[in-house]
């Protein structure tokens, strides 16, 4: 396998009550070749509308979805996302409600993961971005 996750023993777990297990992965090794960096991304549909105005776990699904097709653009899936950077306007609202989407989005491959409280995002509305960063098989070499 190219990319190898692991939790070192001797580093703390980072639980919440509403998420069984371990919410991302501590430490990644890759050894793929080609790399994807997707902007960061707000929660918009495809006519440029906001998603779940107020609503934290919507919004980060709509992100999530909108990472998704990025993705997909350039062949690579959520397994193949090794580090994530998510911006959130209210830590404890997303911890409660958009976290376990982010966790239900990754599954079991879950990225290193970093999330910052801030006070506005580009888009006065929005509650949440996420940036992604992701790894695949380079098949030319």
């Amino acid at each position: 396998m190219s990319i190898e996750r692991r939790w070192p023993e001797a580093v703390y777990v980072r639980r919440l009550p509403r998420v069984e297990g371990k919410i991302y992965s501590q430490v990644i090794q890759s050894q793929r070749q080609r790399r994807i960096h997707v902007a960061g991304t707000l929660p918009f549909n495809e006519k440029q509308e906001l998603v779940g105005e107020g609503d934290v776990a919507l919004q980060t699904q709509c992100v999530l979805e909108n990472i998704r097709l990025s993705l997909e653009e350039f062949g690579a899936t959520p397994a193949d996302v090794v580090r994530t950077k998510t911006y959130v306007i209210d830590m404890a609202s997303y911890l409660e409600h958009g976290q376990p989407k982010w966790v239900e989005f990754f599954g079991g491959n879950p990225p290193t993961s970093t999330a910052v409280g801030v006070t506005e995002l580009a888009d006065s509305r929005a509650l949440v971005e996420i940036e992604a960063y992701a790894e695949i098989d380079d098949v030319s070499s």
